[in-house]
């Protein structure tokens, strides 16, 4: 007997599914048949619910994305502090950065294991283009209290999360990148 399941259930079912095979085989190793293989359905309701093995992964990225900024936005209590004040307990080590990431172990190895560095930059990009809103709502903030006097807040916003981004992916891995981001921010905004 044919089990009907909720569309959204069934889709986040296969993006599971795909998630775990990616992991285990690597993205370029896996296709649509390992994908339907390994939850036990055809290949064509796999295909009914995503056009191929790129939009899965797509998203999956986009899921990964939504979960770190979720996360670090949560860590971070910036209600009563100055912008550098927040800056200084936002641009912190790329370590902490991560913590939260190693809560999802499957997405966390998919991304960050040996090899797949293509696709760490994909999903650093895809959450650096998800914080800049949050990101322009902070500098509005700062704007509006007089603690920074920058006409273009939305460039402003896009320079200050991609400029980090820069910074965080070829030197992520130094001891003061972290440090060296704070104080480069701190000095461009004269705060």
């Amino acid at each position: 007997m044919r089990t009907v399941k909720d569309p959204d259930t069934r889709k986040q079912e296969i993006l599971s599914g795909a998630l775990l095979v990616f992991a285990q085989k690597g993205y370029d190793k896996t296709t649509i048949s390992d994908i339907a293989r390994e939850l036990g359905i055809s290949q064509g309701l796999c295909y009914r619910y995503y056009a191929s093995k790129e939009e899965i992964y797509d998203a999956a990225v986009e899921e990964y994305a939504d979960i770190i900024v979720r996360a670090n936005l949560k860590r971070f209590d910036s209600k009563g502090k100055t912008l550098k004040e927040k800056i200084r307990s936002f641009s912190g080590s790329l370590k902490e950065y991560r913590e939260p990431e190693k809560d999802n172990e499957l997405l966390y190895s998919l991304f960050h294991s040996e090899g797949s560095q293509k696709m760490h930059d994909q999903l650093m990009i895809k959450t650096a283009a998800k914080l800049v809103p949050h990101i322009k709502k902070e500098l509005e903030k700062a704007r509006d209290a007089g603690e920074i006097n920058i006409s273009d807040i939305d460039a402003l916003s896009y320079f200050f999360v991609y400029g980090q981004l820069g910074m965080l992916l070829e030197h992520g891995s130094e001891k003061d990148c972290g440090k060296r981001i704070q104080d480069i921010l701190i000095e461009i905004l004269n705060l």
